[in-house]
C-alpha cells in the first residue's frame, strides 16, 4: 500500500464511487474534511465514479476504478459497498476502502467487528435501519393524529428490508398499522396515489431507489396533504415535513479522518468502525404549516426548524 509516508512526488489516488447524484454531497464532505485536516490537491487526487443511480453502470465503473488500481477508495453508501467488496473478494484485490456512511455493516458482511473490523473494509455505520423504528415513533408522535404509515421500502435492497423489519418491530409496539410499499416495483407509487387518504402517512426507508424518488414523493405528499418522515435533511428541504438521520455531508466529512488516518499508514481493519457525529431532526416549517395538522409541540420544540424558501440551498 502506498501512502503519504512514502514520500512520493505523485498525489495519493482516491477512487470515489457513488450511485447516484443525492450522494454527491458526501464527496463535498470528504473534500472539506481532508482540506481541514490539511490535505492539499497536491497530495490527493479524486477519482469519481457516479452511476446516476444505474445500477449496470456502477459495475462497469468499479471495474474501471479498480483497472485504474488507487491507493485508496471511498464508497458513499451500500450499494456501492456490497458491489464492490463483491469483485473484490473474487479477484482477491487488496484495496482500503472507506464506506462513508451505510447502515448495518457487520450485518451485511462487510467487517467481522465494529471494535476491529478486519480485513481491507471500515467507515461510519450510519445507524438508519436500527433507528427506523425510532423515526416511526418520531413521525406519530410528532403528528398525533396518524391512523396509518405507509412504508415506502427497497426489497432488493438489504439495508432497507433490514429497516423494514425494524419499523415492523416498533409498530407492533407502538400500536401503529404500517403498510409497506416496495419500492422496486413500479406499481408502488401508483398505488400510494390511489390509496394515500385523511389520517395517514409516509415513512420513508434507506434505498438509492427511493432517494431517486424524493422529489416524486414530495409531490404526492404535498398534493395528498399528508406528513411524511425522510432520513435526511435534503428530504425535508424539498418537501417532506419531517426527517430523521445523520446528513450527507457530516457523513463525508466524518469519513475523511478514517482517510487520514490510512493515508498516514494505519490498518483499515484496525480501525474501528464509528457510529455518526451527530444525528439531526429536522422540520419544514413551510410544509408543516400547509399541512393544517396538529402537532405535538413538545417534540416541535427539539426539533431544528427549516425555511427553505427562506433560507435557501441546503443546510448542512
Amino acid at each position: 500500500m502506498l501512502f503519504l509516508e512514502s514520500g512520493g512526488d505523485e498525489p495519493v489516488e482516491i477512487g470515489v464511487l457513488m450511485i447516484g447524484e443525492n450522494r454527491y454531497e458526501k464527496f463535498t464532505g470528504l473534500e472539506a474534511g481532508l482540506k481541514d485536516l490539511g490535505y492539499t490537491d497536491n497530495e490527493v487526487h479524486f477519482t469519481v465514479k457516479n452511476a446516476h443511480d444505474d445500477e449496470v453502470l456502477i459495475e462497469k465503473q468499479i471495474d474501471e476504478l479498480l483497472e485504474d488500481e488507487p491507493n485508496l477508495i471511498v464508497t458513499l453508501g451500500g450499494i456501492e459497498t456490497q458491489r464492490l467488496k463483491a469483485k473484490m473478494d473474487e479477484r482477491n484485490i487488496e484495496i482500503p476502502v472507506v464506506f462513508a456512511g451505510l447502515a448495518a455493516p457487520k450485518e451485511l458482511g462487510l467487517i467481522k467487528d465494529y471494535k476491529s473490523p478486519g480485513g481491507l473494509f471500515t467507515g461510519i455505520n450510519n445507524y438508519h435501519a436500527s433507528i427506523s423504528g425510532k423515526r416511526l415513533e418520531m413521525l406519530t408522535s410528532l403528528v398525533p393524529a396518524i391512523e396509518r404509515v405507509h412504508v415506502i421500502y427497497d426489497s432488493k435492497i438489504d439495508v432497507s428490508k433490514l429497516s423494514l423489519e425494524e419499523t415492523r418491530k416498533a409498530a407492533k409496539d407502538l400500536g401503529v398499522a404500517i403498510s409497506p410499499c416496495d419500492a422496486s416495483s413500479k406499481e408502488c407509487l401508483d398505488t400510494l396515489w390511489k390509496t394515500v387518504d385523511d389520517g395517514e402517512a409516509i415513512l420513508i426507508l434507506p434505498s438509492f431507489r427511493i432517494e431517486s424518488l424524493t422529489a416524486e414523493i414530495v409531490k404526492l405528499t404535498e398534493e395528498k396533504k399528508v406528513a411524511a418522515m425522510g432520513l435526511y435533511d435534503f428530504e425535508a428541504k424539498k418537501g417532506l415535513l419531517a426527517s430523521y438521520g445523520s446528513s450527507f455531508y457530516s457523513q463525508g466529512y466524518q469519513a475523511s479522518r478514517f482517510v487520514s488516518l490510512i493515508l498516514q499508514g494505519n490498518k483499515p481493519g484496525e480501525l474501528p468502525v464509528e457510529l455518526p457525529d451527530g444525528i439531526r431532526f429536522v422540520v419544514n416549517q413551510q410544509t408543516k404549516d400547509s399541512l393544517g395538522v396538529a402537532i405535538n409541540q413538545d417534540l416541535l420544540h427539539i426539533a431544528e426548524l427549516i425555511h427553505p424558501e427562506v433560507q435557501g440551498g441546503r443546510k448542512r
